[in-house]
């Protein structure tokens, strides 16, 4: 399998997930449940790709797109080993009840090191190797309250679902893409030498994880309830701010994109499908999201041709997705998306490709009654910390239209 045949298979596999939220949507376990057979037929061919790619790049210093591949799999596969081995901890019971235990007693990372009962806690921390991973923050999250957090991003707008995530462990790395545009194969003559003339240049793209965070006021009753109550409540706290978080740094990548298409009022649907075609390539346009706030959605839901059938139509396998020419039209709150100018934004792209949300596995809480106000109110106060970053990956991917609302 060539690299641009691993790339066509995970857009694949990201269309055939988006259709098993539409199954769960009606219900369809059934469906769902055959969907996600298939899914996992490919996901077992990309691994298998990816390190067949990869170990072909391991020797050959010559190729540097297979050289790029093996660089950029073996940081993945590193990660990916710590993370699975700091989540396993995290799932248990024990651990679950000593970070209940930790936030109630306000004991901190640097007092819990050689305190009985809280073992699990440093463990986690420090199966990465070298210092505790919370040492300037808290203890890491119990998996449940992981699985909290993603309740609450069925419930909000998460545009990290349609961005490439990833999960990390370190501070800081880079990434392998490639650049470059594909070229056709070269005439070859007869007994003719065959050369390498379609060698794709990779860039490195780094990436730093900054820290966000916020206190929260709690009182001594609250946090002596149940452990499944506390970590409820918690997550109702920092879930929504989380799903903000993510989605103010992916904006940012949307509001940077260098392509701005403005549309002509009464043509605004025919200058949007011709952008479609004109300014993203074949596979990007595909795979295109159109996002929109209040404002524009209500615009674009007026959309007709000239029959009078609407533009917009809902997608047979989730009635509350809706499409335009195929793509998947998404929007989110005025306040999250304004208007600029009183132009209404419409960002159109393939946002897999266009970036990638770092995300430092593991959220940190930690308590005290001592700091801020919570000595004087006999109450504890919880910090919560989380570290993720934004890149564009492939600024091509997509572009920006703008257009004005409809008189009358």
């Amino acid at each position: 399998m060539t690299y641009q045949e691993l790339l066509e298979l995970k857009n694949k596999r990201a269309m055939k997930l988006q259709e098993g939220q539409g199954f769960l949507a009606k219900k369809d376990l059934e469906a769902h449940k055959a969907l996600m057979g298939e899914v996992a037929k490919m996901n077992a061919e990309i691994d298998a790709a990816e390190a067949q790619l990869a170990e072909e790049g391991r020797f050959d210093d010559k190729d540097e797109k297979l050289k790029g591949i093996h660089m950029s799999y073996q940081k993945q596969q590193e990660e990916k080993a710590k993370g699975m081995a700091v989540d396993d901890i995290r799932r248990t019971n024990e651990y679950a009840n000593a970070f209940a235990k930790a936030l109630r007693s306000g004991v901190t990372v640097k007092r819990a090191r050689g305190m009985e009962g809280f073992e699990p806690l440093m463990k986690a921390l420090q199966e990465t190797g070298g210092d505790p991973e919370g040492a300037d923050g808290g203890f890491l999250v119990p998996q449940d309250f992981d699985n909290m957090i993603h309740e609450y991003e069925k419930e909000y707008l998460d545009l990290s679902q349609l961005f490439t995530v990833e999960s990390v462990r370190s501070s800081s790395g880079w990434r392998a893409v490639e650049q470059g545009k594909r070229k056709a194969l070269p005439k070859i003559s007869e007994m003719g030498t065959i050369g390498k003339d379609d060698q794709p240049k990779f860039v490195k793209v780094p990436y730093a994880v900054e820290k966000y965070g916020d206190r929260l006021p709690v009182s001594s009753e609250l946090l002596e309830d149940n452990t499944a109550g506390l970590l409820q409540y918690l997550a109702g706290w920092f879930g929504p701010k989380y799903i903000l978080t993510k989605n103010t740094l992916l904006l940012a990548l949307l509001k940077g994109l260098e392509t701005e298409v403005s549309l002509t009022a009464g043509s605004e649907a025919k200058d949007l499908r011709k952008a479609l075609i004109k300014n993203l390539n074949t596979a990007h346009s595909m795979s295109a999201v159109l996002l929109t706030n209040q404002n524009g959605y209500a615009e674009m839901d007026g959309w007709e041709d000239n029959n009078g059938r609407p533009l917009l139509v809902p997608n047979p396998a989730d009635p509350n997705v809706f499409r335009m020419s195929g793509r998947r039209v998404a929007y989110a709150d005025n306040d999250l998306i304004p208007d600029e100018d009183s132009k209404m934004p419409i960002y159109v792209g393939n946002y897999k490709a266009l970036g990638t949300l770092f995300v430092r596995k593991g959220i940190e809480m930690a308590a005290t009654d001592i700091g801020g106000d919570a000595w004087a109110t006999d109450s504890y106060e919880i910090r919560g910390l989380c570290r993720m970053a934004a890149v564009t990956m492939d600024k091509s991917a997509a572009f920006k239209a703008t257009m004005t609302a409809a008189a009358g």
